[in-house]
Parts: structure tokens; sequence; C-alpha cells
């Protein structure tokens, strides 16, 4: 005869294994960066701050940030705070820019890698952009077209590819395109022979990109990787 369910004595929880909750709190972390856009230089809440938002100690936040900081997501500042950081500036970055031979590196491949890249990602924002989201685009490229100094045209231009690639509704995507993005922009900068768009293009190029957003039609993909790579079309 079997005993009453509630005879029984209940079993235990078993208790989070600790690397297990340090994982959990890096995962929210780099969710709250990528829900709210924060870009480079941005600053995060306090360790006492997420530790309370979170429900976990300080010791287990120190431990995500120092996880976060070594992939680059984040930067610690001491006495100072939490960061977000620029992956392009890590040892784990360096290292693999470093299996690429910028001065052979060949135009064509470089721009035919890229348009892999890219028409992913439009055909996904095709499919998933919001007017809400159209509109946060066309508000950053105007500021992109009007912006004069380098460090602003940079920023602005960060905003804008993370706010596309939100747009596209794939949070892995999100972090894997920023950390390609910047790869992408490294490697153009640092090799000879690699294309290269101008301030000037640069600037007016992404209000040009998003009115072929507008028109949500697929066949205009081409369209939108070669003006966004500044490539002739073909």
């Amino acid at each position: 005869m079997s005993t009453p369910a509630a005879a029984r004595s209940p079993r235990p929880l078993r208790a989070l294994p600790r690397a297990r909750l340090i994982d959990r709190a890096a995962e929210a972390i780099k969710d709250y960066v990528l829900a709210n856009h924060l870009r480079r230089g941005d600053r995060l809440p306090s360790e006492a701050e997420l530790a309370r938002s979170l429900g976990v100690s300080r010791n287990v936040i120190r431990q995500a940030v120092s996880s976060l900081e070594t992939l680059g997501i984040l930067q610690v500042a001491q006495g100072r705070g939490i960061y977000v950081g620029d992956v392009a500036d890590t040892t784990v970055f360096r290292q693999l820019a470093s299996w690429l031979n910028t001065d052979e590196l060949d135009n064509q491949e470089f721009i035919q890698t890229r348009a892999i890249f890219e028409r992913g990602i439009f055909e996904l924002v095709l499919a998933r952009i919001s007017d809400a989201e159209l509109d946060q685009l066309a508000a950053i490229a105007a500021a992109l077209r009007d912006a004069s100094a380098e460090e602003e045209i940079q920023r602005l231009h960060d905003e804008f590819h993370q706010a596309l690639l939100a747009a596209t509704g794939n949070r892995f995507l999100m972090t894997l395109g920023t950390i390609l993005n910047r790869f992408f922009w490294s490697v153009a900068y640092s090799g000879p022979h690699v294309h290269r768009v101008s301030p000037a293009y640069l600037r007016e190029s992404h209000a040009q990109l998003v009115e072929l957003l507008r028109r949500r039609r697929v066949e205009d993909i081409p369209a939108m990787i070669a003006l966004h790579l500044g490539v002739p079309r073909g």
C-alpha cells in the first residue's frame, strides 16, 4: 500500500550550482545591454544595484561581470563603475584578427563575405521590422547625416547597426552581429586592398538604406547590400 502524498516527506530543493548562477547573471546582464541598446562607453547600474535587481549576491555579480569583461562585453573602471566594452579591444578579438594577413586580403573576397552576412540580416529585418523601429532607424540616420565630429559619426553608426540588429528579433544574432560588425570594420581599416567608404558616403547612405527598408521588398536586398557596402551593384 502506497503512502499518501501528504504523509510523505517532501524532497528537498537542490541548491543551484554556483557556476550556473554566475552564468545566468551574466546572461541577464547581456540581455540588459541588448534590450536597452547600450553602446560602447555607456554605464551600467552598480554592482549593488545589479545584485539587488537579480536577487543574487554582489560576489556573483562581480564574477559575472568579470567573465563578460574577458569577452570584451563590459569594461570595469575601478572607482568609476561598469561600462559597455569594445569587443575589438580584447585579446580574443586581436587573436582572431591575427589569423588574417590583411596586407594580402582580397577586396572581392571581403565584399563577398560581408554580403553573405548582410543578406541574412536584411531578410530577417524585412520580415520582422515594425514601423516604430523603422522610424527609429530613420531618426538615427538623420542624426548621422547631420553629424560632423568623427567620434559622433562613429557613435551614431554603431547605434544604427545595433538598432538594425535588434529589428531582426534574434538575440543571438544581435550579440554575434555586434562582434562581426566590429571585426569587419577593423579589417576594412587595416587592409590596404580593402574598399572602405568615406565618412561623407557613410553619413548619406544610411538614410537611403532606411528608404529601401520602408518599401519592405525582398527584391531590394541586393540594392541594400550594394548601397551599404558602397560597391557597384552586380
